[in-house]
């Protein structure tokens, strides 16, 4: 709930804001009123104020200076001005302030509601953020001060197979690490692994993040079973070993809940969404084959986030999945129809999160198949495919998509967009080019030149010059010098113009400089050429 100041010296417009805003819906259990703003500096005395609605001019002391002291004094307030006054320099300096908004009486309740109502999303987003920063500066703290434990050195150097999965080799690591544990001790293996982070981290900040979620999982999960054991692999795993044994016997449903909770918790507090899966007990010497196999499951989970998941002997796969309607989206590409084929992939791909045994390997499939029709797409359009989905073509990137459908989703869209933006604006180049060329083919008997293009076409002269060099080759002023020597040589040889015609005709005024410029394009003067056979 939220405290509430008014701060206003008319009597009259202060019980008119108490009694028109509703406050329950606001979420704001307590209204505070002020009539100066020594009685407003009071009230803040005495109470924790969340928002202040305030006017500009009042007696001792006015609006805006009073938000100064209380940016000051209680950074954590947010203010709303509701005033007569629409002097711009007042909302100028309002806004500087940091005031939410600036209202000018009469106002609409409504719309005073929905002002207020962004003030306390601004608290609120302040709040989370702090409590934020508070968790990650504890666990930063603690991942700084954290030393690795022998007994974890021991599953490391087991799983990464520095310790042999035999029965000798594992008695001698356990006698020689003094580790309390017998070979034929049963373990139950539980994978931890973070499918995406929701907030934009460093490489260093991850690794604290990663260390705070191995630290919820001993407080939901480990705390339960006093003979368990958190492991972080070469690989970046995390996996959770419980002793399963005798007396240590493992409630599958119970185990569920736990892990449960400590999902819930890390999406909630974490901005992550992972997954706990679950593997069958075994040994000592079998624990690389369970940690393979569980891996191998976390790899093929491509349509399921935030859950916990339990490894099964034969888990149903779908082998292929039919493609054909790929051939469609080929043809709406060719048609430009673009919020088709982005609505038609997204529901297809939606379809895919319905369907179980899916793994990585069909994603990967359906990546190839995908950017095959991109790239035929691209080459119709006389583009190269490196240049328009170099990024989006890099194994980097692959890997990523299809971690999971919903990143293959997001793969998808931002190929499509590359793709259309790239044809876009190669079509947009050639029709600005085919409109300068037919502008100088209409014009050619005038004094053409770049600046009457430019207003014609109404681009930036560096610009258009940049793009038709890009597209042709060629300057604007040589393609216009090419064109008049062309034409020039086609009425030479196949009309009876005099020569001084043909200049004028191909805008030359200056028969001398005409026959000048053609003979240094076509080493012949303009008669020469003439008697010419062509």
């Amino acid at each position: 709930m939220y405290r509430l100041l008014i701060v206003d010296d008319e009597i009259h417009a202060v019980s008119a804001v108490q009694s028109g805003v509703d406050w329950a819906k606001l979420s704001i259990s307590e209204v505070y009123v002020a009539y100066s703003a020594k009685q407003a500096k009071e009230v803040f005395a005495n109470h924790e104020i969340d928002l202040m609605i305030c006017d500009i001019e009042m007696p001792q002391g006015n609006g805006l200076d009073l938000l100064t002291w209380v940016r000051e004094q209680f950074r954590s307030t947010e203010t709303v001005f509701l005033t007569c006054h629409s002097d711009f320099s007042y909302a100028k300096k309002a806004l500087q302030l940091g005031s939410v908004d600036y209202m000018l009486k009469p106002v609409r309740y409504s719309e005073l509601e929905d002002v207020l109502q962004k003030a306390i999303d601004r608290i609120r987003e302040k709040r989370e953020q702090l409590a934020f920063n508070e968790t990650y500066s504890h666990y930063f703290k603690l991942w700084s001060m954290h030393q690795p434990i022998l007994i974890e050195r021991f599953w490391q150097d087991l799983l990464n197979q520095t310790i042999p999965s035999k029965m000798q080799q594992i008695r001698e690591a356990l006698l020689q690490q003094n580790i309390p544990y017998r070979e034929d001790d049963p373990f139950l293996p539980i994978l931890i692994n973070v499918q995406r982070w929701h907030k934009e981290f460093t490489l260093r900040d991850e690794k604290i993040m990663e260390y705070a979620l191995r630290n919820a999982a001993e407080d939901l999960i480990l705390k339960h079973y006093p003979h368990g054991q958190i492991v972080q692999t070469r690989k970046g795993a995390l996996i959770v070993q419980l002793a399963a044994g005798g007396p240590n016997a493992i409630d599958i449903e119970q185990l569920q809940r736990h892990c449960e909770s400590y999902i819930a918790s890390c999406h909630r507090y974490f901005y992550c969404d992972l997954s706990c899966y679950i593997g069958t007990p075994g040994f000592l010497w079998e624990m690389v084959d369970r940690y393979e196999a569980l891996l191998g499951m976390e790899k093929n989970n491509v349509t399921q986030n935030n859950k916990v998941l339990f490894l099964k002997a034969n888990a149903r796969s779908y082998g292929h999945i039919d493609l054909i309607q790929m051939n469609g989206w080929l043809e709406l590409l060719k048609q430009g129809a673009e919020q088709a084929i982005f609505t038609e992939t997204e529901n297809y791909l939606n379809s895919w999160k319905q369907l179980e045994g899916l793994d990585a390997r069909m994603l990967q499939e359906f990546c190839q198949s995908f950017l095959q029709i991109l790239y035929h797409f691209i080459q119709i359009k006389g583009l190269q495919a490196h240049q328009v989905l170099a990024e989006n073509m890099s194994p980097e990137r692959i890997a990523a998509a299809i971690r999971s459908v919903t990143e293959l989703q997001g793969w998808v869209q931002d190929s499509l967009q590359k793709t259309f933006a790239h044809t876009r604006s190669a079509e947009e180049t050639q029709s600005v080019v085919d409109k300068v060329k037919l502008y100088i083919k209409q014009n050619l008997d005038q004094n053409v030149s770049r600046d009457d293009i430019v207003k014609h076409i109404h681009l930036h002269p560096d610009y258009l010059s940049r793009m038709f060099k890009k597209e042709t080759g060629k300057s604007i002023v040589d393609y216009i010098f090419e064109e008049r020597i062309e034409i020039a040589k086609q009425l030479l040889a196949k009309t009876n113009m005099s020569v001084s015609e043909v200049a004028v005709s191909v805008g030359y005024t200056n028969f001398s400089y005409f026959a000048k410029m053609f003979k240094k394009a076509t080493q012949k003067s303009p008669q020469a050429f003439r008697e010419t056979p062509q």
